[in-house]
């Protein structure tokens, strides 16, 4: 989107007008002192905060004008190099000039202290008695020390909280810009990790880096002030070498930062990659554990994060390193400028060396935080580039070219041309080509048939612009459009939500609809009907629901064109006829419909039939003629489908360093007075040595921070991982993955760095702090009843404001999941809100969510800053006090060189004292992430992988024998029962086909019989032994399985077969072959090693369910589940796969649930389920025997719909 207006539609207001920014309201004293937040914190005393409390962010910050403000510049900087970096620049530029301004009057005020220490030092000794013997002019210093430190912390708040403004609007812009590029970026294999990542650490750090840019040029600034201060006192000489000594230092760190910079470059590579294998195992969690592949992948996962861990350490005591550097610097620093006064014979009297040491305090911190500054640069110079990288990627086109003759009665015109996905796909290189131009009139119903592969998803992508189109003409639609595609978009959210998905509610369609698609029955049974929730991915809900919802989804749409791809093959027979019947014949009878299906029986009823093969149409026309064309494809098909129906017949087959620091500066302090009875010489000794030793220490702080750090961190990842992999696949269907990949991601990188160091800084901070109170208190021993005093009120501020502040932390948590989730869902569903042309109602939900957030992140800064201010002004009171008292004490009752140096260590009181608090809060916040990782780690598990005291022998099952005893089932304790008491036997080395409406329990029974999930009474035998008194592993290991959802992995086509790489090259080509596969997996020169994508997508359905195929085969155990295995192939390639399956497991016995009944009526055996219940079960003879058979019924209605369909005769 180029412009913010359609935004701007879309955005809606959070609160009610008298509730919307009151910081926008706020008068100059108000915003000054923070004084606007007082509701707030009166809300937070008395109850918890909740998000409808706080008030809006101001209109500046909201990610529709922050997008549209960096849109703008974008446009103005789109034909510069970097133009992100600059456009970001360019759209906040009056912000930060504003910023700018604050942050350079708090440097300035900063340097007062050290230009009049020496003044007062020398006021205290008697020289300038002249000039205020009454002590007039102490006073003066006293209150411009003062008035320079206050002015210095006001606008130090205004500087951190202007630029933390900044930060959210920032943030917030390249959140909206990387959702809406997600949204429109043309298909390269978009990974969802990839994409997370940028939002959950790329962008908080470009956010972030506003709060260090300010020190970029704030740091010559303060060595120029530095020097001038210097040559003041010091002279020429000195101030010169100490200039060439801060260069040095800083010429020094060169090499390390750009160490740093490759080494955070490695960190995010290995970051993406573990994210990303994370997603995919969250999202395919049930494939794992019914595979008992989880602990491979968590073993994937643990070694990427060991790769990870391995950069990260190595980043860090790079990090070491620098912090070493730079804090010796300041010592280095001090020992050349003395040391040049000394050979210059400079005098070094109290006053001037005072000035200097706390002039190099000053710089100190700069200097000291320069390390960070470079680390900060060099990650938000990453995080820049890997966003720069995606949003410069190609757009998706919009190939769908709309016709403007008025009055056309062509819906869908396609020209000749070829299409095709990626460039480097492996498997699906093979084009998609129109021959010949098709046009589709309003009104007609195309059906597209054609075996797994032949390109029947791939012609229905390319009419709605999906795919891209790489010559010819290209494809022209006329009028709205609405698509179904084979592998089901469910919305996280209610059942009602799905089917409007942005529509308004007009009941009657709607119940129209409902009725057409068969959802009324299933709503009927739900507690909450069609408000009910379905979770993420529709994880709650079976194959066939799914497609219903879709299917209803896409008629209450009311568009012109339907496409739908495959509608029927997740439902039974019945439900697939009422489907046709209702929806396609009747509800869309006058709209334009073009179909995919296997299901040949639809064909009929058809104006228009597409036959494809190899990415082509190869027949085209009426149902009537092509069947009259005995040699053409679709008669091959259909004899494929006439063997499969005439199968319809019964059938058998840090301390020390803070000491010697303080050391360093009383020693050089208390020898410059006593320079008669100290050499010059001797005193450079001893404060060289002192400097050194605090260095030394501070290199082993380093040094043993990183480590714990590392090793901290490591072990609450693996807590975490371990529990999540370990827990009931329940907890997955509950909790969106986008929230477990946040404690992976966000939580976790706070605790590889952010902590320890935040930690280690309160330590270091406040044991400084003490050390300063012992100074003055020693000195004036009344400051220590005012440190009392003012102790105590700063733990009451502390304690009226760590309620609130607690609580605005957790909603910034709790706020990031939802963005991450919505941005996921988005990116699967993107297909389908393209083509309803919804691309405006997800932007405006992603708008209202990252406004949510920055919301709560706004007030949880601003909370910050209001404590600051308070505390702040306390401490400044206090060094106040103690320069009043210092002054008023009578002449020689203190060494002038003591009190001076109590002076000088007082002047850092307000940055010590914010130090601590700004430390203190950010470790209360942070802290928050270890709670939400330990929360995971505390996840009560499922039952034991292996219990060592009955582990079944290493053959069991030996024959494969099945017991059901009274078998109830239900998914959560006060939920109603899935399964109701079922009783029945599977003999071993049988075939057992399993049928039944939609929702009549199937897929639970095969749930229940891989313990998925738990009985609530009954049990089931597998040869004689109870499946629950044995581990997991011990039973899953043994069963094989086709899930209803075929699943494949990011990787190749040889760690999709065998992910454990327990098999050869020639076993893995033998079951190729016989899964029909072999030819396509040869189209490809690395074979094997052919790249597979992210969720199998260069795959078809199809082909996908034969791959699951593969998979099975390969394992030959005795006991094989296929759940709809074959719903998403032709009926030629069904015929194919059951006839494979009775040659390569004739030993074995064999569960089938399907909707066709070709695929059971083969069977031994046929369950027969009903509401739960067991309904019949018995052989296909003798049920088809039976004119009340429930199965009898199922039968006659398929056949009765093939045989009206087709023409064909069935004995």
């Amino acid at each position: 989107m180029n412009s913010g207006e359609p935004l701007r539609e879309l955005s809606q207001p959070l609160l009610l007008e008298d509730e919307q920014d009151i910081f926008g309201k706020a008068g100059f004293c108000s915003r000054v002192l923070f004084r606007w937040l007082n509701p707030v914190f009166d809300i937070g005393r008395k109850q918890r905060l909740e998000l409808h409390h706080i008030p809006s962010v101001p209109e500046d910050e909201t990610a529709e004008k922050s997008y549209c403000s960096l849109q703008d510049s974008l446009f103005i900087q789109k034909t510069e190099a970097s133009s992100l970096s600059r456009a970001i620049i360019h759209s906040v530029w009056k912000p930060l000039a504003i910023n700018a301004f604050f942050a350079g009057m708090n440097t300035l005020c900063s340097y007062i202290g050290p230009f009049l220490i020496t003044n007062f030092v020398e006021f205290l000794s008697g020289f300038k008695e002249s000039e205020g013997s009454d002590g007039s002019y102490g006073y003066m210093l006293a209150f411009i020390f003062f008035f320079g430190k206050t002015v210095e912390s006001l606008s130090q708040r205004q500087w951190y909280f202007g630029a933390r403004q900044i930060g959210i609007r920032v943030r917030a812009a390249l959140m909206v810009e990387i959702y809406n590029k997600s949204l429109t970026l043309k298909y390269a294999g978009l990974s969802n990790g990839k994409v997370i990542n940028f939002l959950d650490v790329d962008v908080e750090r470009i956010g972030d880096f506003f709060s260090y840019l300010h020190s970029i040029w704030l740091l010559p600034f303060q060595v120029s002030l530095a020097l001038v201060i210097l040559y003041r006192n010091l002279g020429a000489a000195a101030s010169f070498s100490a200039f060439i000594a801060t260069v040095l230092v800083m010429v020094s760190n060169t090499p390390l930062a750009n160490s740093q910079e490759r080494l955070h470059s490695k960190i995010m590579e290995a970051k993406d990659s573990r994210i990303k294998v994370t997603a995919e195992a969250l999202k395919c969690m049930r494939i794992l554990k019914l595979h008992t592949w989880e602990n491979a992948y968590l073993n994937k996962i643990l070694e990427l994060r060991d790769l990870e861990k391995k950069w990260l350490k190595r980043y860090l005591y790079t990090c070491s390193a620098i912090a070493f550097l730079f804090w010796a610097s300041p010592m280095l620093v001090s020992v050349v400028t003395f040391s040049v006064c000394i050979l210059v014979k400079m005098p070094l009297t109290p006053g001037p060396v005072l000035s200097a040491l706390a002039t190099f305090r000053i710089l100190q911190e700069p200097i000291y935080n320069l390390p960070e500054l470079v680390s900060v640069i060099t990650q938000t110079k990453v995080s820049l580039d890997r966003i720069q990288d995606f949003v410069n990627g190609e757009h998706q086109k919009n190939l769908r070219l709309h016709l403007t003759k008025s009055g056309s009665n062509i819906a869908i015109e396609i020209e000749p041309g070829e299409y095709a996905w990626v460039a480097d796909s492996s498997m699906k290189k093979a084009k998609l080509k129109i021959d010949k131009k098709l046009m589709i009139m309003r009104g007609q119903m195309v059906a597209v048939c054609g075996s797994v592969g032949s390109g029947k998803s791939s012609l229905l992508c390319s009419i709605i612009g999906e795919m891209p189109k790489i010559g010819g003409a290209g494809i022209n639609v006329s009028g709205t459009t609405a698509y179904v595609p084979q592998s089901a978009w469910i919305q996280t959210g209610t059942v009602r939500d799905n089917v409007l998905f942005g529509k308004h509610m007009d009941r009657r369609w709607y119940e129209e609809v409902i009725q057409g698609c068969a959802l009324d029955r299933d709503i009927s049974l739900w507690i909450e009907g069609d408000m009910t929730l379905i979770g993420e991915r529709g994880i709650n809900l079976s194959g066939g629901q799914k497609q219903r919802i879709q299917l209803a989804r896409a008629i209450y749409s009311n568009s012109d064109i339907y496409l739908l791809d495959d509608p029927f093959s997740a439902v039974d027979a019945h439900t697939g006829a009422h489907l046709f019947k209702e929806c396609l014949m009747r509800l869309l009878a006058c709209k334009t419909v073009f179909f995919v299906t296997h299901q040949l029986e639809f064909l009929e009823a058809a104006d228009l039939v597409l036959v494809m093969r190899d990415g082509k149409i190869v027949q085209s026309g009426k149902y009537e003629d092509l069947i009259a064309d005995t040699d053409g494809e679709l008669m091959q098909q259909m004899a494929a489908h006439k063997q499969s129906l005439s199968q319809v017949t019964p059938s058998k087959e840090h301390s020390s360093l803070l000491g010697l620091q303080i050391c360093s500066s009383y020693w050089i302090a208390w020898a410059s007075e006593k320079e008669d009875i100290v050499s010059k010489e001797k005193m450079l000794g001893v404060f060289v040595v002192l400097s050194i030793g605090s260095s030394v220490f501070v290199l082993g702080r380093a040094v043993l921070l990183a480590t714990i750090a590392i090793e901290t961190a490591q072990k609450l990842f693996l807590g975490m991982m371990k529990s999540v992999f370990r827990a009931p696949i329940f907890f997955f269907d509950t909790t969106p993955s986008s929230r477990i990949l946040n404690r992976s991601s966000t939580d976790q990188s706070t605790v590889d760095t952010d902590i320890p160091y935040r930690l280690a800084g309160l330590i270091f901070a406040l044991v400084q702090l003490l050390c300063i109170i012992i100074i003055m208190s020693s000195v004036a021993w009344p400051v220590i009843v005012l440190f009392i005093i003012v102790l105590a009120i700063s733990y009451w501020y502390q304690n009226y404001y760590i309620s609130t502040a607690r609580e605005l932390a957790r909603m910034v948590g709790i706020r990031k999941a939802p963005i991450l989730h919505h941005l996921s869902e988005s990116i699967a569903g993107a297909a389908t809100i393209r083509c309803f042309n919804q691309e405006d109602r997800f932007i405006g939900r992603n708008l209202s969510l990252i406004d949510d957030y920055s919301r709560v992140t706004f007030y949880n800064f601003a909370t910050m800053e209001w404590l600051s201010v308070r505390i702040n002004f306390l401490f400044n009171l206090v060094l106040f006090f103690v320069l009043i008292i210092l002054v008023t004490l009578p002449k020689n009752a203190i060494d002038p060189s003591l009190a001076g140096l109590a002076a000088t260590y007082g002047l850092n009181l307000n940055v010590l004292q914010a130090w601590v608090i700004w430390n203190l809060c950010n470790v209360e916040n942070k802290m928050i992430s270890v709670e939400r990782i330990l929360q995971f780690s505390n996840i009560p598990s499922e039952a034991p992988i292996v219990i060592n005291d009955c582990r079944p022998e290493e053959d069991w099952p030996t024959s494969g024998t099945i017991e059901l005893d009274d078998l109830h089932v239900c998914y959560n304790p006060g939920l109603p029962k899935v399964l109701k008491g079922i009783t029945c036997t599977f003999p071993a080395q049988k075939k057992i086909g399993v049928v039944g409406r939609t929702g009549s329990g199937k897929s639970t029974l095969i749930q229940a019989l891989f313990r998925m999930v738990e009985p609530s009474q009954g049990k089931i035998m597998i040869d004689g032994i109870d499946i629950s008194m044995i581990g997991l592993h011990d039973l899953r290991s043994r069963l094989s399985i086709i899930p209803q959802d075929p699943t494949l992995f990011q990787g190749t086509v040889r760690t999709n077969l065998d992910p454990l790489q327990q098999h050869s090259d020639s076993e893995l080509w033998e079951v190729l072959r016989k899964c029909h596969l072999w030819d396509i997996v040869k189209q490809d020169h690395r074979l094997l090693d052919a790249p597979v994508a992210e969720d199998g997508e260069n795959w078809s359905v199809g082909q996908r369910q034969l791959v699951c195929l593969a998979r099975v085969l390969l394992q030959k155990r005795r006991i094989l589940v296929l759940d709809e295995a074959t719903a998403s192939v032709d009926t030629a390639t069904d015929n194919l796969i059951q006839k494979t399956i009775r040659e390569e497991t004739s030993n074995c016995t064999i569960i089938t649930v399907a909707h066709r009944i070709p695929t059971v009526i083969g069977s031994d055996l046929v369950l027969v389920l009903d509401e739960g219940r067991v309904l019949e079960f018995d052989s296909p003879n003798n049920l088809l025997e039976d004119t009340s058979s429930a199965f009898l019924k199922l039968v006659i209605e398929y056949l009765g719909r093939h045989q009206s369909s087709n023409g064909f005769e069935f004995a």
